[in-house]
């Protein structure tokens, strides 16, 4: 009986001794800090921008009539749906959820949009890009003020890729360019 106690010891002291070494889990990390008002309207207004580009490039992939025009767009969506997935990960952890449709009254838009085809289409879709392209670049600009070190990078790359979307924009909507005509009445 004395081997038995002396394993069962020897068994519950090898127990405690490797409970010893464990250390605790580390505290969980701190929430993040509270978004300011202004960081939030950006965020609302950065996901409509993107909800909005996606929504009329997919419009634009049916009824654009120009090539360069349906390239452009095609650009738009992959690009705009990147910065919203990429907006999503920085705003959900601060409990954030973006709308995954746009506003209603961006909705009107995309529904005119939608009656529109072919060259007529191709018109307002450019006029569109050019004003909503304008619009989205001093959204972006505004957010440099931030101390979110993350929306701010988020920003200012989305503006530089807003940047280059009008430009683009603008080179498609110029008199003489192949793939999109204005038409002048005199």
């Amino acid at each position: 009986m004395k081997t038995v106690n002396k394993i069962a010891t020897l068994a519950a002291l090898a127990t405690l001794a490797a409970c010893a070494g464990t250390t605790p889990p580390p505290p969980p990390p701190p929430p993040p800090a509270a978004l300011s008002d202004t960081d939030s309207t950006f965020i609302q207004k950065a996901s409509e921008i993107n909800l909005v580009e996606v929504a009329l490039g997919k419009v634009a992939a049916t009824n654009a009539k120009s090539a360069d025009v349906k390239s452009y767009a095609e650009t738009l969506v992959t690009d705009h749906t990147a910065a919203q997935e990429r907006l999503s990960g920085i705003v959900t952890s601060h409990g954030v959820t973006l709308p995954t449709e746009p506003d209603a009254d961006d909705q009107k838009a995309i529904t005119t949009m939608t009656a529109l085809k072919g060259g007529k289409f191709d018109h307002a879709y450019i006029g569109k890009m050019i004003q909503g392209h304008k619009a989205a670049l001093t959204v972006m600009t505004d957010e440099d003020s931030t101390s979110d070190t993350d929306l701010k990078s988020y920003a200012e790359d989305t503006g530089t890729a807003v940047q280059k979307h009008l430009t683009a924009a603008e080179a498609l909507q110029k008199p003489g360019h192949h793939g999109y005509k204005h038409t002048h009445k005199h």
